[in-house]
């Protein structure tokens, strides 16, 4: 199966179908990597402390620079209907202690300039916020609901089985 990429928002009656991702990561030096997909894009990895690898993003970015691209994808489709072409979506999040090495609460803020005597384009706007997060962002969906992982070692065998 070729790689399939994101996929649109679908239909709800029409059959799911099976999406398939691939990402490559490879060193490129002491904790610094480069990121790939089957289409060509590349995005460095690097931890924040170090000053010869920026810019980069660190892991933790990027997973929420996944959820803002994911949200952001999807709103073109919920909320097509509103003109969103100035939207910003900003994603923070704080880890404490009591987080066991995961993030916190992770906060998703669309800003946008919505007319507010236009309470259609508000609610529209805010429903298409909601599907996006309830039904079709995979990245979203993920991060609230979990997903299994598995570490395979070179010789095939599982490190780490978790989820």
């Amino acid at each position: 199966m070729g790689f399939l990429g994101w996929h649109a928002v679908r239909d709800p009656e029409e059959p799911r179908t099976m999406a398939e991702y691939r990402i490559e990561s490879t060193r490129d030096g002491f904790r610094r990597w480069t990121a790939r997909n089957d289409r060509g894009a590349e995005v460095r990895i690097a931890a924040a402390d170090d000053d010869a690898a920026q810019p980069s993003f660190t892991p933790v970015e990027l997973l929420l620079a996944a959820m803002a691209g994911c949200g952001g994808l999807v709103v073109d489709r919920t909320a097509r209907t509103v003109d969103h072409d100035d939207l910003r979506i900003v994603v923070e999040s704080v880890s404490g202690p009591d987080d066991d090495g995961r993030l916190g609460r992770i906060r998703v803020s669309y800003e946008l300039d919505l007319p507010a005597e236009d309470a259609r384009a508000v609610e529209t706007f805010a429903r298409g916020v909601r599907l996006t997060h309830e039904r079709y962002c995979t990245v979203s969906r993920t991060v609230e609901h979990g997903a299994a992982v598995e570490a395979v070692l070179p010789d095939g065998t599982t490190a780490f089985q978790g989820g």
